[in-house]
């Protein structure tokens, strides 16, 4: 009964291009963790653009797909029922993948604003004052860094 309200000319293109773009999402998201071990910024931002175009794309086929199918239908039809669970199965790592990455970066923020706190301490302990003459003297009160 379901077979006959889906349109298969129509969907069956959009839902190999989805699962293609999903397919290219993941493995973008594993090469991304790879640059964030690496710390290979300018490499990341590229991989950024290039996520966001995939995203962009996936959704605009879920728009596309949805103008001649419901998820439902699309679940219940034997002629794409694996291939609905493939593409759900691949949202599923893509969004893992995606916060293990976001993890790696959350950690590297909070190393890095620690970082800057002790140097931002270091240079308030480093004030200047006054000497007996009146001359301006710089005391170093610091935490133990030594340049």
């Amino acid at each position: 009964m379901a077979d006959t309200m889906i349109d298969n000319a129509k969907v069956t293109p959009l839902l190999n291009s989805q699962e293609a773009e999903l397919t290219k999402l993941h493995a973008l998201l594993c090469s991304e963790l790879e640059i964030l071990k690496k710390r290979e910024l300018s490499i990341l931002e590229q991989a950024s653009a290039e996520k966001e175009a995939i995203l962009t794309k996936v959704n605009q086929l879920d728009k596309e797909i949805s103008h001649y199918a419901s998820l439902d239908d699309l679940q219940q039809n034997e002629t794409y029922r694996e291939q609905v669970a493939r593409i759900i199965n691949l949202l599923q790592d893509c969004k893992q993948q995606n916060e293990v990455n976001g993890q790696i970066i959350n950690n590297s923020q909070i190393a890095i604003n620690r970082f800057k706190n002790m140097l931002q301490k270091s240079i308030s302990n480093n004030t200047m004052t006054y000497d007996s003459k009146g001359k301006t003297s710089i005391s170093n009160i610091s935490i133990g860094l030594k340049a």
